[in-house]
């Protein structure tokens, strides 16, 4: 079955992943690429990191011990972000931290304090933060905070706080929610405000610059090299759609049987699409590939 249209048309890859003996994937929170082409997937289970090739086969498996559920520790694996040294940051939710690993995930440093949250509207570092995006010069980055601060910080290359923006509302400027994050290739900030339904576009600095109000409880966002912009939506069941830099809509797809509750996606430098599903039961909990045709 193919989907989309123009040249923006894909096709499920059927049993893409191809775990080891026994394993099985518990709600896949979020993707990434790096720049070998390994695809990364952050989950929820017993094997928080899990890598694999372009083919689906798999390379390696990481993060034993700081993430997962045990009496004494309960996280939220959310978001993965693969800087161009291929430094892999991971957001921690309900632990209230980001970690920075090197690819073969040795933890190298570690943002916010283990388990205790910022106050909740205050801004400080964090409150369930939920993603990392950096800056197209490589001088700063990004870390969206989340379900309770509602804001964005932004940091130097070296991890120094910069500045922070944001707050609860629905207004210009304001969240109900910031799932996820990333930046283009301008430099603007697209923000997932989910629960308003829209992405806010910001200028480095934080300035309102726009809106798209097209989409429906956006969840995650990556932009390639080219600019084009894909969206997961987790409204409506679960969709998948492609925007121009202009926020025109190119393309957008959605079938129950293919995408499942999506919370995250990327594209591989052929075009295809990873679609990252953190349902429940027996439904949504996979790392879907959509090859691009």
């Amino acid at each position: 079955m193919l989907f989309g249209e123009g040249d923006y048309r894909y096709e499920e890859v059927e049993g893409w992943a191809k775990l080891p003996e026994g394993w099985v994937f518990t709600q896949v929170s979020d993707a990434a690429v790096d720049s070998q082409g390994r695809i990364y997937a952050f989950t929820r289970g017993i094997h928080p990191v899990v890598v694999f090739d372009k083919d689906g086969n798999f390379i390696t498996s990481w993060g034993y011990g700081d993430f997962g559920i045990s009496p004494n520790l309960i996280s939220q694996s959310h978001g993965i972000f693969i800087d161009p040294d291929d430094k892999v940051f991971l957001t921690d939710s309900y632990q209230h931290i980001v970690r920075r690993y090197t690819r073969l995930g040795e933890l190298e440093r570690e943002w916010g304090t283990r388990g205790v949250p910022g106050p909740t509207f205050h801004r400080r570092e964090y409150n369930m933060p939920t993603g990392v995006a950096y800056a197209p010069d490589g001088n700063s980055f990004y870390v969206s905070d989340g379900y309770g601060s509602r804001c964005v910080h932004k940091y130097s290359r070296e991890g120094e706080h910069l500045a922070v923006w944001g707050e609860g509302g629905s207004g210009p400027g304001q969240f109900a929610l910031v799932h996820n994050i990333g930046c283009d290739k301008t430099g603007r900030v697209l923000v997932c405000d989910r629960e308003n339904s829209r992405i806010q576009i910001f200028d480095p600095d934080g300035k309102f610059m726009e809106m798209w109000t097209d989409v429906m409880m956006p969840g995650d966002v990556w932009i390639t090299d080219d600019n084009t912009i894909y969206v997961a939506e987790q409204g409506g069941g679960g969709r998948i759609s492609v925007w121009s830099a202009d926020g025109e809509l190119i393309c957008r797809f959605e079938d129950k049987s293919a995408v499942q509750s999506p919370h995250g996606l990327c594209v591989d430098d052929e075009g295809s699409i990873y679609v990252a599903e953190i349902g429940m039961g027996g439904q949504g909990q996979r790392l879907q590939k959509f090859a691009r045709v």
